[in-house]
């Protein structure tokens, strides 16, 4: 009879306990499910570096249940920043997707104080310094062209941006393979557009020899 009783009992805390999980918890939790918020995305996919326009944006009212916590609701934290990867439509458009930069901070600025980027192939060991130009190093180019050495006052004192092997690797990049060529063949140097000019004229005339200013373009 005992036992009887208290297989009773049980049962009866198991219906009360299902009672408030029906009434109380289950609703709370569906709620939650069921509730939506705004949240923004795109129209159409950009690719990595694009510039996000407001144009391109639309806010959408979706579930919030399963939204990721770093999603960027507002317009004003997306437009004018630049996608870090490809980001569809359909895709939330996360904090770490987006960069204050299309390429890399130091890339921007020069584009932004209209300089440009030009790359001079080197066409031996001492003429590239004996591979001891780093990126930053102050230098020179001087052009060997017909028997003529020529050294242009527009090539002097130029900021070497980064330095590429035979294969076009960035040498800072390749030192971290110890299969990778160190040797450097070519140079890419911050220039205007005269700079421009002259270095592409050099290029193709004969040869250039860098002569190495001052370490550093800080210093």
């Amino acid at each position: 009879m005992k036992l009887f009783q208290n297989k009773i009992a049980v049962g009866v805390i198991c219906i009360v306990l299902a009672a408030i999980l029906a009434f109380f918890l289950l609703p709370s939790i569906n709620k939650g499910k069921n509730g939506t918020i705004t949240i923004i995305k795109l129209t159409q996919q950009v690719s990595a570096g694009t510039k996000i326009e407001e144009s391109m944006l639309e806010e959408k009212e979706v579930g919030s249940f399963g939204i990721p916590e770093s999603v960027v609701r507002e317009k004003d934290q997306i437009v004018g920043k630049y996608a870090n990867c490809t980001i569809f439509p359909e895709d939330y458009i996360l904090a770490s997707k987006l960069s204050d930069y299309a390429a890399d901070q130091k890339l921007d600025a020069i584009m932004a104080n209209g300089q440009m980027l030009v790359t001079v192939s080197i066409a031996s060991v001492a003429a590239g310094v004996g591979n001891h130009l780093q990126p930053g190093d102050i230098v020179s180019v001087i052009s060997y062209a017909d028997n003529t050495v020529s050294a242009y006052e527009e090539l002097k004192n130029l900021e070497i941006y980064s330095i590429e092997n035979d294969d076009a690797q960035n040498l800072e990049e390749a030192s971290e393979d110890e299969d990778a060529n160190q040797i450097a063949s070519s140079v890419t140097l911050i220039a205007n557009q005269e700079q421009a000019e002259k270095l592409v004229e050099a290029e193709y005339a004969g040869k250039v020899h860098i002569v190495l200013v001052k370490r550093g373009a800080t210093e």
